[in-house]
């Protein structure tokens, strides 16, 4: 199938594409509508390229099932992204991610955290990797070679976008 086929497979089945997505995505996520969408395309070409469409039922009827299947995963992941949310936050009022020097009691919040302080930029991540290790403000500063008050701001402000990254979920 070349590209003008599919951009016209598209247009005749983008009504059927969205009817699906509406009846399955759940309505607090209908922002990802549109990633939806295209995860639904691209699986569609990437089976037709490589001949996987069976015919065994018409084109929309397929891609309906694709549709469908899609925002069941988008449920799945918001869900995740949600419930981790929740998590931090209870943790945040136990002044835990405040402190990331405490030790934490559940190994899988201690991965999450880390997964989630190594998307920050650079400069806080550094700063709040070598925090949540236990390291005091003066080892931190000699070993990366800023200043001491350098450290203690990128730690505040590393803090704060965790902070805001999850209290604006709700």
């Amino acid at each position: 199938m070349d590209q003008k086929e599919f951009a016209g497979l598209i247009d005749s089945t983008k009504h059927i594409v969205l009817s699906a997505i509406k009846k399955n995505l759940y309505e607090e996520f209908y922002d990802t509508i549109d990633d939806v969408v295209q995860e639904t395309y691209i699986r569609a070409y990437k089976s037709l390229a490589a001949n996987k469409f069976r015919g065994e039922s018409s084109h929309s009827t397929w891609l309906y099932t694709i549709a469908r299947n899609e925002s069941l995963r988008m449920n799945q992941k918001r869900m995740r992204q949600a419930n981790l949310a929740m998590k931090l936050k209870e943790k945040a009022t136990q002044d835990s991610i405040l402190n990331p020097r405490e030790e934490y009691s559940d190994s899988g919040m201690d991965i999450e955290l880390q997964d989630l302080i190594s998307n920050l930029p650079w400069k806080y991540k550094s700063v709040l990797a070598l925090v949540s290790e236990g390291y005091k403000e003066q080892q931190i500063a000699e070993k990366l070679g800023i200043p001491e008050g350098t450290v203690k701001s990128r730690s505040f402000r590393g803090k704060q976008m965790l902070k805001k990254l999850f209290f604006q979920e709700t």
